[in-house]
């Protein structure tokens, strides 16, 4: 069972990644921030935007996306490899 749970933890961290960078190209793409699809991804963004500029106050807001991506990537290679040390047990 407790498999099955950081398997669904690493998934949503997943999805997340995939919306940071559909965020970052829908801005380059459209910039209009009264668009539905960007006021999408900035609603379902913010919440790891602003979790990356407490960790990290000095960061320019240009470099809050890819730091956030790479919490992120940080965090899923971290729960791959505690998966992996349950699976062995």
């Amino acid at each position: 069972m407790g498999i099955y749970i950081l398997q669904f933890v690493n998934f949503t961290l997943s999805f997340f990644m995939w919306l940071i960078i559909g965020r970052i190209m829908i801005t380059l793409l459209i910039g209009n921030r009264q668009n539905f699809m960007v006021s999408f991804f900035v609603r379902f963004t913010e919440p790891f935007y602003k979790i990356t500029r407490k960790l990290f106050p000095f960061a320019k807001e240009s470099y809050i996306p890819p730091t956030a991506i790479l919490i992120i990537v940080v965090l899923r290679i971290l729960l791959i490899a505690f998966k992996t040390a349950i699976q062995h047990k």
